[in-house]
């Protein structure tokens, strides 16, 4: 049997990333290739795997932004699937998962250093309590870890990023509107807390400073704007993060996750600096009767590079 496991994620756009680790190891570092089609699927980790003297593999784990039915991983923002069938005769392997992107980033988690998680506000996480974790990046993603009482994790993955978006200011309300008329009356949060998102709340406000018709900045250029003083481009981020800190509370109170909540992916890297901290936790405590049993429950921002891939590599331990 090969001492080796393949590790790939394709959830982050057209890029597939792979990493090759020893049973029970974590991956030291990953490589990015480009992904399309099945066939630089294919393509790509021929090579990785050539380049690594094709190393006798003991099985696999791909992680997508999506969900496996019946045998096939349907990947919303791809123009392809993955069949197990078909990835299994590829790799000439018996063991291969397909899992969530975001469940393969909640299993990082409880393997993260102290050093790659930011804590952003609330208490201290209890052990042995429900965790969370929220990635925003093309979409929202939702999982959640829950102990087994034997100190391992069972991961759930979740569609949260899906729910009803609900405003509560005024702004919010005109902004919803907007959107709602724009998306044929379903408005969810990934609408807002996404990267195509920025460009939506961009597009609404101008629409509402009576500038219909506006060229729509990407969300780069926006986050740019941000950071020089550009009064709609801040609206933008505080709208967009506002909600988000709306959306981790809901979250903790309906999972109980006083093992705290993780916020991850790419949107978040982007921000950076420009989060304003003290008005997300402003938002995230609100909680009516509640505020002081969310505001006990930490939430971190992990900053751990390729966190799907270290969670791929817990599969195998």
């Amino acid at each position: 049997m090969g001492e080796y496991v393949l590790l790939s994620d394709i959830s982050n756009g057209l890029c597939l990333k792979l990493a090759l680790a020893r049973r029970g190891e974590r991956p030291d570092n990953t490589q990015q290739f480009p992904c399309e089609t099945w066939e630089d699927f294919q393509t790509s980790i021929t090579g990785f795997l050539k380049a690594h003297d094709n190393p006798h593999l003991m099985g696999a784990a791909i992680s997508a932004g999506g969900w496996e039915d019946r045998g096939t991983m349907a990947m919303p923002n791809h123009r392809f699937s993955l069949n197990r069938a078909e990835v299994r005769e590829f790799l000439n392997i018996q063991r291969l998962n397909l899992v969530n992107d975001c469940v393969a980033k909640a299993l990082a988690i409880p393997r993260l250093a102290s050093d790659e998680r930011l804590k952003i506000c609330g208490g201290e996480a209890l052990e042995e309590q429900v965790m969370a974790v929220i990635s925003t990046h093309r979409g929202l993603g939702q999982a959640a870890l829950a102990p087994d009482g034997m100190g391992n994790w069972t991961a759930m993955p979740c569609e949260g990023g899906h729910s009803d978006l609900t405003p509560v200011t005024d702004l919010e309300w005109k902004v919803w509107k907007i959107l709602h008329d724009k998306y044929n009356g379903h408005v969810s949060r990934e609408r807002v807390i996404s990267i195509p998102g920025l460009r939506d709340i961009w597009q609404a406000l101008a629409k509402i400073d009576g500038e219909d018709g506006a060229i729509v900045p990407e969300a780069e250029v926006i986050i740019s704007r941000c950071r020089a003083g550009d009064a709609r481009c801040r609206q933008v981020i505080d709208l967009s993060m506002g909600w988000f800190a709306a959306f981790a509370s809901d979250v903790a109170l309906i999972l109980g996750a006083r093992g705290g909540v993780y916020l991850a992916g790419d949107l978040m890297d982007m921000i950076g600096d420009q989060l304003n901290i003290d008005a997300f936790v402003a938002r995230y405590s609100d909680k009516g009767r509640l505020s002081t049993y969310v505001s006990e429950i930490p939430v971190y921002l992990a900053t751990a590079r390729d966190l799907e891939v270290i969670g791929l590599a817990t599969l195998f331990d």
